[in-house]
Parts: C-alpha cells; structure tokens; sequence
C-alpha cells in the first residue's frame, strides 16, 4: 500500500516536532542561597542553562518586580536598551562570551544598597521558558 502526502505528513510531522522540542528543552538554574556583597562592590549572580545548550539565539531576560522594566534584556543576538530599567544603565549585563556554553548569570557592576532583593532570571525559546529566582543580599 502507498501512503498519500497527507498520510506522510500525518505520520512524519509529530515525529519533527518532538525533535525540535527535546532539543529545545532546557532548566534554568541558579544557587540555592543568596549572593552576598557590598556597596560598590561588583556582583555576579550565577545562573546557567542545563543541559549548557548556547544562550545566544535565545531571550534572556533578568528583571525584579517588573517584568516589563528589565534589569537587563538581551534578545536576537543584542541588548535591548530601550525597555532597561534606568537604574541599571551602564551596571547590569551578561558574559557574552559565555553564552554560547549557556553562562546566562548577570554582572552587576557598583551595587548599591538599593539593588538588595529579589532578581528573576528568564531564558525564553521559541519552544519553551524557564526562569529561576536569585537573592542579592547587600551588607552594610
């Protein structure tokens, strides 16, 4: 018996797309306790992609309270500096270097006591999300 193109297609699409979806298929993850520094120190909060697929072609998106307001945004290969949090301009950013090894952690450059809290680290596919949630904690 031949199979018709609709038949084919039927059987060989699923098939496609569950390829494409494992290999898209990844965790965001971060450390489990909170990253201490100073004021005026630089900070770095760890965060990296498992299994360490590349970085570079997906959103990586790191924001507080408001996710339209990123601390940093990095998209389509570029930082998006239009929607940065002014507050961040010139401090907040990634290892680019790093991302093909899926290094998503943030640079935080001159922390001030203002930074202290919660920070949301989001990676983004055209297939899937994951985000996990780091606390930076400033002494002093």
């Amino acid at each position: 018996k031949t199979l018709c193109v609709t038949e084919l297609l039927c059987f060989i699409l699923p098939v496609m797309i569950c390829a494409l979806s494992l290999s898209e298929r990844f965790q965001v993850q971060g450390p489990a306790l909170p990253v201490f520094v100073f004021p005026d120190e630089d900070a770095v909060l760890p965060c990296y992609l498992s299994p360490d697929i590349s970085a570079e072609d997906l959103q990586i998106r790191w924001f507080r309270e408001d996710y339209y307001s990123p601390v940093c945004l990095f998209e389509w290969g570029f930082y998006n500096l239009r929607v940065q949090n002014p507050a961040y301009r010139d401090r907040a950013g990634l290892f680019l270097e790093e991302l093909h090894r899926g290094n998503v952690s943030l640079t935080l450059r001159d922390v001030r006591r203002s930074d202290r809290g919660q920070y949301t680290c989001m990676v983004l596919s055209d297939m899937m999300e994951d985000n996990t949630v780091i606390e930076l904690v400033v002494r002093g």
